[in-house]
């Protein structure tokens, strides 16, 4: 999460994307997976500008509520934009 203050900045986006890069890096990861709600417009937008592909919707259970998601998975090996 990146606090209000900061938001808008990239930021978030940044950090997701080197984390991919290490992942990819490092050669021993599979698919990574993103489960952010439905109604969360810059996360989902996060995982679409990064190559993510959306695998459809799905409810999570997230501290004692059940969330509907999307489900983006990425291979960072081969997808990584």
């Amino acid at each position: 999460m990146v606090l209000p203050e900061f938001q808008g900045r990239g930021l978030a986006k940044l950090a997701v994307r080197m984390l991919l890069e290490l992942a990819r890096d490092d050669g021993r990861w599979g698919l990574v997976h993103a489960f952010p709600a439905t109604t969360n417009k810059p996360s989902n937008g996060i995982c679409r500008s990064l190559g993510f592909r959306c695998a459809g919707e799905q409810d999570v259970t997230f501290a004692g509520r059940v969330l509907r998601s999307s489900h983006w998975v990425i291979n960072p090996a081969i997808d990584l934009a």
